[in-house]
């Protein structure tokens, strides 16, 4: 983020500049003031120092997050060798103008399988006609990538002005649709692998999608390559996507080629499916493959947190959300950042986050930085429990590539602006994880003629039809209503039908969490009170302790190691002890 952006997270009026130095009113003490408008507040944009003339508000915003310089790879342009073009002629049937083409050569390369320099075919990544990378490919499956170089789709200059273009899993398959004239193909530069998929080359070049009509996803006919087409698939929108159907035998375009030839693999790629979206699903036809799938290898698993009494319980699974309640004061924004930073750190899920009480998302990063690196954020009375300037960047640099936070002060805060913000994450940045905290936050407007009912019930479909579309998982945070103290003076525990508005809230949710704080002994419990499907976990509870000095939720069976004083925090799971520049991820 830049300064100017740090400094409107401030709640800073900067008058629509970006640069140079104002005066403008303070957010702290202006609202008090019989002047409200007295521009008491200096503010240097280029510095990102701000100090107030009346209240001595003042400080400094920063921006570390270091700008990710790539490693330019030097252009290896030695020609091919003639056993080189028969291997391609003879085995694969790519003929030498196709490899031309392509800028395919040959050299020589250390390589990390063989652990020795041997001969390499170069697969060369361009964007603009400029090198930006290589894959080195050797003897049987031994390939690299050049370290530190930017990571891109092979042949991406070939679908500018396109409308139509094909996405394959191998530089070999790209040339081979090539070879039968399909021209518009791009190639992912890593393969494909089961679970869950990073695709820093479609962050790294999206613009260039966000134009196609139609992505034909030919990737490989095994179960990583369909889970690296449906990730694709959410990432593009599967309204726009496409499949192709594979001869029996066959696994991935080259080997249609080798089989039956350019004009046959031609017709198969013509030969195109869109994936189904909305009406009616055949037993026998659509549902046919996934039935079978559940009986052999039983239901799909959710994720799990990391924190293993929650994990007991609960799990994530795509295409759901969960309702959060609990009374003010509880922790539950506390707690899910715990949850989605654990989630992050275990399964490298990316969030999506609109905060309407963690604001400024400034401050709320900095709670992030502690539950990511194990410890606390700012000073405190025992400096032993305090981040490292280590800890602090590289938790900080982790924060910055797996959050990014909805400007609330800038977007359409209805139910549908907030997700259609949402739906952009999910293209441009694959987020998979999201949180609404809270639901009353949320500006409406409830139709004439509908109830609050009926409107908040349209409400949750929406949310649910959000997640089953882009295959991510939302966190809902609702509050519930004034509840009764019971006879010792203690809130009873919420439930999802305390929440305001609607019973639909318990109805319709996926998993309901009620989050209740014991003012008395400090214990926090999490109560799964609704799981919608039993392989998914199950109605119970577990227990924390949040430790101020650290700002962690300890599970209560680990209390006796982490309140102990002057020695690094040893906690459950993932959580790693910070005993010298370590870090949990």
């Amino acid at each position: 983020m830049q300064n100017y952006e740090l400094l409107e997270n401030l709640q800073i009026d900067l008058k629509n500049k970006r640069s140079g130095t104002i005066k403008t009113t303070c957010p702290k003490c202006s609202p008090e003031r019989r002047n409200k408008k007295d521009p008491c507040l200096s503010v240097n944009i280029d510095e990102g120092l701000y100090r107030c003339h009346h209240c001595e508000w003042h400080g400094k915003v920063f921006n570390k997050i270091p700008k990710k310089e790539y490693t330019v790879p030097i252009p290896r342009l030695e020609k091919l060798e003639k056993t080189t073009i028969e291997w391609f002629e003879n085995v694969r049937k790519i003929s030498n103008n196709t490899l031309l083409r392509f800028g395919v050569t040959d050299s020589r390369e250390w390589m990390p399988k063989s652990n020795a320099e041997i001969p390499v075919i170069c697969f060369n990544y361009y964007r603009d006609g400029k090198l930006v990378n290589t894959k080195f490919r050797g003897k049987g499956k031994d390939f690299k990538l050049i370290k530190n170089a930017e990571l891109i789709f092979y042949n991406l200059d070939s679908i500018k002005d396109e409308k139509t273009v094909y996405v394959v899993e191998g530089e070999i398959d790209a040339l081979s649709l090539y070879e039968a004239g399909i021209y518009s193909v791009v190639s992912v530069p890593n393969g494909a692998s089961k679970g869950n998929q990073k695709m820093e080359y479609l962050d790294n070049c999206w613009e260039l999608f966000e134009d196609k009509e139609k992505i034909v996803l030919f990737t490989d006919n095994d179960e990583a390559g369909y889970s690296l087409r449906d990730e694709l698939g959410r990432r593009f929108g599967f309204e726009r996507c496409y499949k192709v159907n594979y001869p029996e035998g066959c696994k991935d375009a080259n080997e249609m080629l080798i089989q039956f030839g350019a004009e046959t693999l031609k017709r198969i790629c013509e030969n195109i499916e869109p994936f189904p979206i909305e009406g009616v699903l055949s037993v026998g036809e659509d549902l046919i493959d996934d039935i079978y799938h559940f009986w052999e290898h039983g239901y799909p698993s959710g994720v799990k947190s990391g924190i293993d009494n929650l994990d007991e319980l609960f799990s994530l699974m795509e295409g759901q959300y969960t309702t959060i309640t609990g009374i003010p004061s509880s922790g539950k924004s506390e707690i899910i950042d715990f949850i989605t930073t654990s989630v992050s750190k275990t399964h490298g899920w990316k969030w999506g986050i609109t905060s309407f009480e963690n604001q400024p998302s400034s401050l709320h990063v900095t709670k992030l930085v502690e539950k990511i690196g194990g410890a606390a954020f700012g000073f405190r009375k025992d400096p032993t429990h305090r981040l490292t300037q280590s800890q602090f960047e590289k938790s900080l640099l982790f924060a910055h590539e797996h959050f990014t936070f909805v400007n609330v002060n800038k977007v359409d805060l209805s139910l549908d602006g907030i997700l259609q913000k949402f739906a952009e994450l999910v293209k441009q940045r694959g987020c998979k994880g999201f949180v609404l905290d809270p639901w009353n936050y949320i500006e409406s407007a409830i139709p004439s003629g509908m109830t609050e009912t009926q409107y908040i019930s349209e409400c949750l479909t929406k949310i649910k039809n959000f997640c089953m579309k882009y295959s991510a998982h939302l966190f809902l945070v609702a509050h519930p209503t004034k509840l009764k103290k019971e006879a010792n003076g203690k809130y009873e525990i919420p439930t999802m039908y305390s929440i305001s508005g609607s019973a639909h809230f318990f109805n319709k949710t996926d998993n309901g969490i009620a989050v209740y704080r014991d003012f008395e002994t400090g214990i926090v419990t999490l109560y799964i009170q609704k799981i919608r499907y039993s392989w998914l976990g199950k109605l119970g509870y577990c227990e924390f302790m949040f430790n101020n000095d650290t700002r962690q939720y300890i599970p209560i069976n680990n209390l006796a190691t982490a309140f102990k004083k002057q020695e690094p925090i040893q906690q459950q799971n993932n959580f790693i002890p910070l005993q010298q520049e370590e870090m949990p991820f």
